[in-house]
């Protein structure tokens, strides 16, 4: 009575996970052929004014990532695939109720929250590449300043020559920043770079950059106060990683090595107390 119980839930369920993964994709694609060309998309297409506040917001999101809608694609598939993977686990192992429900639960949850987990990760990841560079992109910039460049010769000398000690985010974010730049307004080029990046060291940086044009300041002076600003964060996120570091190594003696020393010295005076003949 309990197997048939069982093998009812879990049939109900992945009907129920079935009809929701066609209405799901009947929804998305309705209005557009995208079922065709899932593996063919190979850039995010620019924001359109017809689109959308969602789409706008996930055309964002997949621009910070660094990634194309094609790679996001295929993570969705990955996680269905996951997901049938573990259900079809469900019917051939011979689990209990509990196991089964929660096998369901797992794969279920990987299809549904594993796309959007993914993007979130490498937007953070992406961001953290971005900052990582950008003392050394600003002292680049700064050294030509110095030298009586414009800010639009510093930053085309920097994205041409910097290939070699910069990563290539930061460097397609300078081009686009510079063409931008050129192109547009100065205001746009701004809240375009704080928003692709989704930086909050970039962030400062526009908004004082913005400042400088209201006000006069140098966009030197900037920089430089901008490059101490980010090596002094960099310098107090080391000393925090040691002083962590110090409390997980206190914790590994604690929990690892001191309990296996304690062993070797209780053990043999216990064994001479159980036996004091031997």
């Amino acid at each position: 009575m309990i197997e048939m119980i069982s093998y009812f839930i879990m049939s109900l369920s992945v009907l129920v996970f079935i009809v929701l993964g066609v209405w799901y994709f009947y929804i998305k694609f309705k209005h557009e052929q995208r079922i065709n060309r899932i593996f063919s998309l190979e850039k995010v297409q620019i924001l359109s004014s017809t689109e959308t506040k969602k789409k706008e917001d996930f055309k964002l999101k997949l621009i910070k990532a660094g990634i194309t809608q094609k790679h996001f694609n295929e993570v969705i598939v990955a996680g269905i695939v996951t997901c049938f993977s573990l259900l079809y686990l469900v019917y051939i192992l011979k689990l209990t109720l509990m196991m089964n429900v929660l096998l369901i639960l797992i794969a279920v949850s990987i299809a549904i929250f594993m796309p959007m987990l993914y993007l979130e990760e490498q937007i953070k990841a992406r961001i953290k590449r971005i900052d990582n560079d950008l003392a050394i992109f600003i002292d680049l910039l700064i050294i030509i300043l110095e030298g009586g460049g414009g800010l639009n010769n510093a930053i085309d000398r920097v994205t041409t020559d910097g290939e070699n000690v910069l990563g290539p985010d930061l460097l397609e974010e300078s081009r686009k920043f510079k063409n931008e730049y050129i192109t547009y307004s100065s205001e746009i080029a701004y809240n375009n770079l704080a928003l692709r990046t989704g930086s909050e060291a970039i962030g400062a940086i526009v908004g004082f950059m913005k400042l400088s044009e209201e006000t006069g300041i140098g966009v030197k002076t900037i920089f430089e106060n901008q490059a101490e600003d980010i090596k002094a964060a960099e310098i107090l996120n080391v000393e925090k990683g040691a002083a962590s570091m110090n409390i997980w190594i206190t914790l590994t003696m604690f929990i690892f090595i001191i309990p296996a020393v304690i062993a070797m010295i209780a053990f043999p005076m216990a064994a001479d107390a159980l036996m004091p003949g031997f």
